[in-house]
């Protein structure tokens, strides 16, 4: 067992002596010192945010505190406008639904000059003649009348303007 030992002994010495430790060691070196120099230049990246950061918060949060009242203001006027928003969405979808009635009745589906003059007028001559369908189209019109979509008004949202104001107190 002792000559195995010496002989797997001779054998690793032999390997560690034909081995050019430099250029096994050399590029890891350098490979380390890189690693080390770009960590160094890091660090002090890392430092100089932290400073400017700092330097930020110092000569911010006053002003920052400072506007604290005004954003009740603020959050204020922006719900307002998220609920115009909402109701000019509401409407725009009331008018083209309306539109679509519209279209619907006068049977338009052409946007050429020639197919919105001329395909109404067709539609009302074959209208005049007997249908055979039972089923009416939706309508715009009550009574006969046509009935406009409500749209939002928006001193609902934002309060008069002062041109509005000054003509109601004359």
């Amino acid at each position: 067992m002792q000559a195995d030992i010496n002989n797997v002994s001779r054998d690793y010495a032999k390997i560690l002596q034909s081995a050019d430790l430099e250029k096994e060691i050399n590029p890891l070196c350098t490979n380390i010192d890189d690693m080390l120099a770009r960590l160094d230049e890091f660090e002090t990246l890392l430092a100089s945010v932290r400073a400017e950061s700092t330097g930020m918060m110092a000569n911010n949060v006053c002003s920052i505190l400072g506007f604290g009242e005004s954003f009740e203001e603020l959050r204020t006027r922006i719900d307002s406008l998220e609920q115009f928003v909402a109701a000019v969405s509401s409407n725009l979808s009331e008018v083209e639904r309306s539109v679509d009635i519209a279209e619907e009745e006068l049977h338009v589906t052409d946007y050429s000059i020639k197919g919105l003059l001329l395909k109404p007028l067709k539609a009302k001559l074959s209208a005049s003649e007997p249908t055979t369908s039972n089923s009416l189209p939706r309508s715009n019109l009550i009574e006969e009348e046509y009935q406009p979509v409500q749209i939002y008004n928006s001193d609902d949202y934002f309060g008069k303007s002062q041109e509005k104001a000054a003509e109601e107190m004359i």
